[in-house]
């Protein structure tokens, strides 16, 4: 199905909007710097959006998924289900260690939801479905019990982002290979498999 002349323009918009994200940082983006990018008038872009915060929740979202997209066909099959689980992370971890400027977008700009926008919750569904996916084999073995899938979920993506932080400050691990390490002890840890 061929897209209205209005999606193309939204989806250039957003496509802008991510360029400049991943290039320089959100704090780049402003209403005229998408602009000159786009070479809409920078009037245009309100038919488009309310203003910038109604912009940058829409691209949190578009970003979002587009991380769900890149990192959910990605095949993560290990005899041992921890280090599947293990694998899993490192991976999730590594999309950020390889986009600094989006995981800077995603936690540290103040969104603002919409009213009547129900999307985010959409996708946290998407999350929880995910978990339960990655967590099934260790369900399975008795390893975890399902109940405690989405806390321990929770608690190794907490403590993942907070390493994730402390590097990108220069506070924390200072190579991936470190960060890999903390978070594999993280998960032993939780999961109780001895080192």
């Amino acid at each position: 199905m061929k897209s209205t002349k209005k999606e193309r323009t939204y989806n250039e918009i957003m496509e802008a909007a991510k360029n400049i994200i991943h290039d320089k940082g959100h704090e780049a983006i402003t209403v005229r710097s998408l602009a000159k990018v786009t070479g809409y008038a920078h009037t245009n872009l309100y038919y488009y959006f309310k203003d910038m915060n109604a912009l940058l929740w829409a691209l949190r979202i578009n970003m979002i998924e587009d991380m769900i997209n890149e990192l959910t066909p990605v095949p993560i099959k290990k005899d041992d289900p921890l280090d599947e689980i293990q694998a899993a992370f490192l991976t999730y971890t590594d999309y950020f260690l390889n986009h600094p400027n989006v995981f800077r977008f995603f936690y540290f700009y103040p969104f603002v939801q919409p009213e009547e926008d129900n999307r985010y919750q959409k996708l946290e569904q998407q999350f929880q479905n995910i978990w339960q996916t990655s967590f099934s084999r260790l369900v399975q073995e008795g390893i975890i019990k399902p109940e405690d899938v989405e806390i321990t979920a929770k608690s190794i993506i907490y403590a993942l982002q907070g390493m994730i932080m402390l590097r990108f400050s220069s506070n924390g691990p200072r190579t991936r290979e470190e960060v890999h390490k903390e978070i594999i002890k993280l998960i032993n840890y939780l999961l109780k498999k001895s080192e």
